[in-house]
């Protein structure tokens, strides 16, 4: 069964200070879904790299990373212009 985050993108989007506050454990999910050194973006966009094409593993990390900040994070692939302006998580 595939789980649902209760966030949504219409939900508010989380400021880069929110998601500052929970680099750990956001750090820590990434690792789990085989993702490498996350980063993030002045907006509170966290920017991935994926070895996958599509936006399977962007979503995944999303929905988790919405729970766990209580707000709705946005995740892309540093594949896309504006992914360029990011620091480490």
């Amino acid at each position: 069964m595939v789980r649902v985050s209760k966030a949504v993108t219409a939900d508010r989007k989380a400021t880069m200070d929110e998601v500052r506050v929970h680099a750990a454990a956001l750090s820590r999910l990434a690792g789990e879904l085989g993702l490498d050194a996350p980063r993030l973006r002045d907006d509170g966009t966290v920017v991935i790299h994926s070895a996958h094409p599509g936006y399977q593993e962007a979503n995944r990390l999303s929905a988790a990373a919405s729970e766990v900040v209580g707000a709705y994070v946005n995740v892309i692939t540093d594949d896309v212009p504006g992914a360029v302006r990011s620091r480490p998580l």
